[in-house]
This record gives structure tokens, C-alpha cells and sequence, in this order.
């Protein structure tokens, strides 16, 4: 139609040339944009169909068939298969609203080959307002989109997200990384604006939201930035730490031409930031505690035998007196604590069967526990699991992870202990409490030194754990349980012929963590021996 159309108007204007002068004018000037579009673009009609009614020179040449052959056929014909059916039905969609659309589109040759143009379709409007053929003007970018395919190929192998946005904020380029992590289709986003993106069905909102901050804030400052985002990855409400790197592009005369954003995943290095930071923390504090500790107990004692002596000799004092002496017993532990964490001369560890120190432990806090009406059950899948350990410490290490449950179900509840054998050679000591759980703002801070919730707590219960678990070669895990109550698991390296052997302590530096996941409930295996309290 637009061919013919074409034609028509040129078959009137050549009758009218001998009629006014101004026609030849026209007449040349009308040939030369037909020439024009024929060697700058590839032009085609189609119906509301989808049907071709015309295409120029140009579609011919690029596509490598005669025009006969593409007039009555849909573009099926030149369709290389690399795009979406998602992103066909957003076209249409588009077009038969009345909107122009604009993408690119990879297409295929009749010999096989590929070429990729740039594709704007303007819907012709009838008066009613309704579209009755659409004409498409095409730009070959072959070569760019080769130098684009490289450039995706590069950043493919990339961990890094990495994004190129025009000045306008409209994405360019994303890597694969990126646009899994935020849930995008390639062949969506090109084009969009981070508005659009945000409104659209995607998972990754959080981080788009924080580029769409960064993105702003870069160009008007007019520099690089470079900060850290703790971004939601929408899975159980947690988070990960990104570098974020955002390089404004600028005109000449300072206007914003475009962006290079980069999020590089740190989560990892913070935390061994904050394990350091902890290491050094407990270094110092068994530094001091090495030094002072004796000196402290010497006259503790000596003020203990004097307050029990004037409590005989005084009995009208007795309970004054008696309060001292158990604070003066608070004092001892805290001490007692301080040479936990202290780096022990020469600590002989054993072969330690760990049924055998818990049993001790519920019978301490067994009073306690019936006090509080807390239930404590404990399942052994294996009475003989045995690890290579100090007794004491073993003791002290449950001692202190049972009291914080205890003191976490002060109207009652139940204490899941269970006691089994993991697939890795490791025995798995799990406790799982009835209480409110722990804050998710206090869940990362457990275990830093003298960072405590009680009222009247040190803050060092806790990493004396950690320092004691780490000691053994092993893992300390604390969570929250759904929908409420706190897990903990402590795996131990079991026991294996030859480990006696060894001179000095159990080799350490297993990672010791913190993790907030979601923990399910309780245990499906329980083994078969049990003991209560």
C-alpha cells in the first residue's frame, strides 16, 4: 500500500509537471526521500493482522528475499527464534492500543544468518481511533549489538552486578547476575526506566529502589560514589551487603549523559571483618584476664572465709552477710569466665563422652528447672558419641547455653535437647526452647564481648561458648525457630582412633557463626533412649 501509494502520488505529480512548475520540484524531492529510506532503512507495512502489504529495497536486501516472496507472509518469515513469546505479545499489545513501539529485534536471513535492527512501529489510526496497518521503520545495529553480545559475554563471567543506564535513567545494559538477582526478563528491560521497573513484577524491588536513591544522589553530586546497602534478597526476610560503586557520566558542559552502576556482593567479608574484630576483642579481654584473674581470687577467697566466720559469730547479720557472700560467688564466676577465655598454659583434653556431661549439667539445673516449671527432654540417638575435649569446659560450654534457655521460659515451658550423630563425623548437640526467641537486631550482636540483654548479665556467657566451642575444633549456630522459641547447635568433631594421640589441645579455627535462619521446628528423627528432668 505505501509502495503503491507511493507510485500514485508519483504517476499524479508527472501529469501535473507540464501544469505547474513547482511540481518537478516536488517530484525530485519525493524521489530522493523513497531513495533515502531505501538506503538508510528497512521499511515494511503490515495489516492488523500482522500480514505484509509492502516492504522497501532495503528489507529485501537485508533479509535476502525477493519482495514477492515477503508480501502476504507475516514476519514469522525473518523470526530468528530468540525472542520470548512474552515479548511478541508486549509488542502487540502495545501497537494495538495505538502506541508506538520501539525495540530490537534479532531476525534471520533466508540463508540462516542473523541481524539485529532497531525497530520503531507506528500504528496508522482510522477515525474511530483504531489501528488499520502499521508501519515499521528499522535500523540495522548488527555490529553494535556484536560489540554489546562481547561485552555481555565479559560481564557474564562476572560476580559483580553490573548495570549501564543513558541520562535519563532508562537501563542499557545488565549483566546476567544482576538480572537474576532482581528477576528481569533480557529481553524486558532494555529501555526502561527504573520507575517502570519498580512497577512492574520483579523480586528484586530492594535493590532497584537503592540504585534509583544512589542514581540520584550520584548526578547531582556530579562524582563517584561509593557506599554500602544492606539490600533484601526477599527470601525469609534477609539481607545481603553490597558495595555499591555509581560512576555519573557526564557531557562536556556537565549535563548527565549516563550511569555505570556496580553492586559487589561483601557479605561474606563482613563478616569476617566482624569475626576478626571479635577475635581480637576476646584476645584482649584473655590478655587482661591472664593477668588479674589470680590476683582477684586470692583475696575473694580471704573475703568469703571473713563473711562466713562474722555470720557464725553475728547471727543477727546474717543475711546482709549472706548477700555479700553471693555476690562475692557472682564475682568468682565472672572471673571464672575471664580464665575461660584466657589462653590455657597447657590444657590436656580427653576422651569425653558427651551424654555423660549433660546428664551432669540437667541434674545442676534441675532444681531450677522444676522452679520455673520447664520441662527438660533430652533424646539420644547414641549413648556412646564421644569427642576429644576438657571436661570442665564441656560442662561450663552447656552450662551456660542451658541457663539462657532456662532464663528465656521464666513462666514455663520445654527444653528439646538432642543428642545424635551427623553425616560429616561431627556429634550435633541441639537445644530448642519454648520462648519468645531473640530480637533480629540483637541476633547478629550475640557473642561480642560484654554486649548483653540482662539486666544483670556481662556479656560474656556467650563468647566464653564461642571461645570454648572454637577450642574443640567445632560450631556454634544460634537461630530463631518459627513461630517463636530459639534453636541452638553445637557440632563437635566425634572422637576417632588416633586423636589421643595428639600432644596439646584439639587443633582449632573452625568458623564459629551466628545465623539467623529459620529453624523448623521440632526434630523429626528422635532416637530412642531419653532422659528427663
Amino acid at each position: 500500500m505505501f509502495g503503491n501509494r507511493l507510485h500514485q502520488i508519483e504517476s499524479v505529480l508527472l501529469q501535473l509537471k507540464n501544469v505547474d512548475p513547482h511540481v518537478g520540484s516536488l517530484l525530485r524531492e519525493l524521489s530522493d526521500i523513497n531513495g533515502a529510506l531505501d538506503e538508510a532503512l528497512i521499511v515494511a507495512i503490515t495489516d492488523v493482522r500482522g500480514v505484509i502489504t509492502y516492504v522497501n529495497r532495503k528489507f529485501c536486501e537485508m533479509s535476502q528475499y525477493k519482495a514477492e516472496e515477503l508480501i502476504g507472509q507475516t514476519h514469522r518469515i525473518v523470526n530468528s527464534g530468540y525472542h520470548s513469546k512474552a515479548f511478541f505479545r508486549d509488542m502487540w499489545r502495545t501497537i494495538a492500543r495505538g502506541q508506538i513501539w520501539r525495540g530490537e529485534i534479532r531476525n534471520r536471513a533466508k540463508d540462516g544468518t542473523y541481524y539485529w535492527v532497531d525497530t520503531i512501529i507506528v500504528p496508522c489510526l482510522d477515525a474511530r481511533g483504531k489501528p488499520y496497518q502499521y508501519i515499521s521503520f528499522r535500523n540495522v545495529v548488527t555490529h553494535r549489538k556484536e560489540v554489546e553480545e562481547r561485552l555481555q559475554t565479559l560481564l557474564a563471567t562476572m560476580p559483580d552486578l553490573v548495570a549501564f543506564l543513558d541520562g535519563e535513567g532508562r537501563l542499557l545494559q545488565a549483566n546476567d547476575a544482576l538480572l537474576h538477582f532482581v528477576g528481569l526478563d533480557r529481553d524486558m528491560y532494555r529501555g526502561r526506566s527504573i520507575e517502570e521497573l519498580l512497577s512492574a513484577e520483579v523480586s528484586g524491588k530492594a535493590l532497584l529502589r537503592d540504585l534509583k536513591r544512589g542514581m540520584d544522589e550520584a548526578w547531582e553530586r556530579k562524582t563517584t560514589q561509593i557506599v554500602e546497602s544492606w539490600i533484601s534478597t526477599g527470601e525469609d526476610d534477609s539481607s545481603r551487603v553490597f558495595e555499591r560503586t555509581l560512576v555519573p557520566v557526564l557531557e562536556v558542559d556537565g549535563q548527565k549523559s549516563g550511569l555505570v552502576a556496580l553492586y559487589r556482593d561483601i557479605t561474606e567479608q563482613k563478616k569476617m571483618e566482624w569475626f576478626l574484630r571479635r577475635a581480637d576483642k576476646i584476645s584482649a579481654i584473655a590478655e587482661m584476664a591472664a593477668g588479674i584473674a589470680h590476683e582477684i581470687r586470692n583475696p575473694l577467697a580471704a573475703i568469703r572465709w571473713s563473711l562466713e566466720a562474722m555470720a557464725l559469730r553475728f547471727p543477727e547479720a546474717k543475711k546482709e552477710l549472706c548477700a555479700m557472700t553471693d555476690e562475692l560467688a557472682r564475682v568468682d564466676s565472672i572471673v571464672g569466665e575471664l580464665l575461660v577465655l584466657a589462653k590455657p598454659a597447657d590444657v590436656q583434653f580427653e576422651a569425653v563422652r558427651v551424654v555423660d556431661v549433660l546428664e551432669v549439667v540437667c541434674l545442676l539445673l534441675q532444681s531450677q528447672a522444676r522452679k520455673q516449671k520447664v520441662k527438660i527432654q533430652v533424646v539420644i540417638q547414641d549413648h556412646d558419641l564421644t569427642v576429644l575435649g576438657q571436661p570442665s569446659h564441656l560442662k561450663q560450654l552447656f552450662l551456660n547455653l542451658m541457663k539462657n534457655a532456662l532464663e528465656a521460659m521464666r513462666t514455663g515451658g520445654e527444653l528439646e535437647i538432642d543428642i545424635r550423630n551427623s553425616n560429616d563425623d561431627y556429634v550435633i548437640v541441639s537445644m530448642v526452647d519454648d520462648g519468645p526467641g531473640i530480637p533480629p537486631e540483637v541476633l547478629p550482636r550475640l557473642g561480642e564481648p560484654f554486649f548483653t540483654t540482662k539486666p544483670n548479665g556481662t556479656g560474656l556467657g556467650l563468647m566464653t561458648c564461642h571461645k570454648i566451642v572454637r577450642d574443640h575444633g567445632g560450631s556454634l549456630h544460634i537461630a530463631n525457630r518459627k513461630p517463636h522459641g530459639t534453636h541452638v547447635e553445637v557440632r563437635l568433631p566425634i572422637l576417632k582412633d588416633g586423636m589421643l594421640k595428639r600432644s596439646g589441645k584439639c587443633a582449632s579455627g573452625n568458623e564459629v557463626s551466628i545465623e539467623a535462619l529459620a529453624a523448623g521446628g521440632r526434630s523429626e528423627a528422635w532416637g530412642h533412649g531419653k532422659m528427663r528432668a
